[in-house]
C-alpha cells in the first residue's frame, strides 16, 4: 500500500502507533499489508470517531427527485 493511502488513513485518525498507557480495546484496528509484504497495524481511538450524517446529501437528493416529478 501506499505512502499516500497511509496518509489519507492518518487523516481520519488512524495512528502508527498506539499512545502509551492506553488500553487496545479502546481502539479499532486495522491490518494494512504493503506492496512489499510488510504488514502495518493502524490504530483509531474508538472515542474519537466521527460518525457520518449523510442528511446533507438526502435532502439534496430529495430536492432532485422532487424536482423531477
Amino acid at each position: 500500500m501506499s505512502n499516500n493511502r497511509i496518509s489519507s488513513l492518518e487523516k481520519i485518525g488512524y495512528q502508527k502507533n498506539l499512545p502509551k498507557g492506553s488500553d487496545i480495546n479502546d481502539f479499532e484496528v486495522i491490518s494494512i499489508t504493503q506492496k512489499n509484504g510488510i504488514k502495518i497495524n493502524l490504530y483509531r481511538n474508538k472515542k474519537e470517531k466521527k460518525e457520518i450524517d449523510d442528511t446533507t446529501n438526502f435532502d439534496s437528493s430529495w430536492e432532485v427527485f422532487n424536482s423531477l416529478l
